[in-house]
C-alpha cells in the first residue's frame, strides 16, 4: 500500500493514498462557537464550508504545531446516513509517500474498539525502516458522537 506519511505527536501515522483527495497547505481556519478542543474551525475550499479535525488534540498531544511541513490532508469519510463529508485533518510533518507491506496473514495490532465515544487512530505495522508506523483508518478514526457533531455543523456531501 502507499501512505503518505506524518507525524502525530511523536508517532509516524500512515494514510492510504487512496484515501487522500487532496493536500493542501495550512490556512487560517474560522472558529465556531461551542467547537470542541480538536476542533480548530473551518475554511471555505471549492465553495464548501471543510471542517478541521486537529489530529494533536484530538490524541491528546496539544495544538498541530506551526511548522511548515504542517498541511490540511483532505480525506471523505463516510457518514452513518452512508453520505459522504469532506474533512481536513490538520497534521504536522507530511512529507514523503512511502510503500507499506501489511501481511495479510497477520493481524495488525489495535488499541481498542471503535466506540461511540472513544478515538480509534487505526493499526500497528512495522515500517520498511525498522520502526512503526500506525496505519490511520478515517472511517473508525473519529468517534460516532464527535462526526455526528460535525456533520451537523457541517452538513453532508458528496
Amino acid at each position: 500500500m502507499l501512505a503518505l506519511t506524518f507525524q502525530i505527536g511523536p508517532e509516524s501515522v500512515g494514510l492510504d493514498i487512496r484515501r487522500v483527495r487532496e493536500v493542501i497547505p495550512r490556512v487560517r481556519l474560522r472558529t465556531t462557537i461551542g467547537a470542541p478542543h480538536w476542533y480548530p474551525g473551518v475554511f471555505v475550499y471549492r465553495g464548501y464550508v471543510i471542517p478541521v479535525v486537529d489530529l494533536h488534540q484530538l490524541t491528546g498531544h496539544g495544538e498541530c504545531p506551526l511548522l511548515l511541513s504542517s498541511r490540511i490532508v483532505l480525506i471523505t469519510v463516510q457518514t452513518e446516513s452512508h453520505a459522504n463529508l469532506l474533512l481536513g485533518l490538520l497534521a504536522a510533518q507530511v512529507a514523503d509517500l512511502r510503500e507499506i507491506t501489511i501481511a495479510e496473514e497477520s493481524s495488525p495490532h489495535r488499541e481498542h474498539l471503535h466506540s461511540a465515544s472513544r478515538v480509534s487512530m487505526g493499526a500497528l505495522v512495522p515500517d520498511s525502516h525498522g520502526g512503526i508506523i500506525r496505519i490511520l483508518d478515517p472511517e473508525q478514526l473519529l468517534p460516532r458522537d464527535a462526526l455526528a457533531w460535525i456533520t451537523s455543523t457541517a452538513g453532508e456531501r458528496s
